[in-house]
């Protein structure tokens, strides 16, 4: 199963963008998405059954959409809030091994109080959402 998880503030304009590209994913067999504010320790079975996690997440600057293989990192107390390495740390130490993962940020540029993508983030939000379609159906690698 591929686990697709957005992250972002829906309150925060481009901060926003891994909740869009997850709210755009067409639902299909072996693909869960969830949308979710930070990452807590609730999501650690759902990262636990899947053969791959994509994490998608924005980050300040420009250029194009980055790409990062991750896997477990230190493994931090169970908080509120995890980053993505941690919550794959935890899944490792629970589980005995994580799943590949990647951790995929899009560039923005306002993350003033607010709704909607700058027209910047929402470009390479659609751009992403069309290569993870793409993938799903086997027609590229990630």
């Amino acid at each position: 199963m591929i686990l697709v998880i957005g992250l972002g503030h829906p309150l925060r304009k481009d901060d926003a963008a891994g909740l869009w590209v997850a709210s755009r994913l067409p639902s299909q067999e072996g693909v869960k998405v969830i949308g979710v504010q930070e990452l807590t320790p609730d999501l650690i079975p759902s990262v636990a059954g899947a053969d791959l996690v994509v994490f998608v997440d924005s980050r300040v600057g420009s250029g194009p959409v980055r790409w990062e293989r991750l896997g477990p990192g230190p493994r931090p107390s169970l908080t509120h809030a995890l980053t993505p390495q941690g919550l794959l740390a935890w899944v490792n130490q629970l589980f005995g091994q994580a799943p590949q993962a990647w951790l995929v940020t899009l560039p923005t540029k306002d993350l003033s109080l607010g709704e909607g993508l700058s027209p910047r983030t929402r470009r390479a939000a659609e751009a992403l959402v069309r290569r993870l379609v793409a993938y799903f159906g086997g027609e590229v690698d990630l």
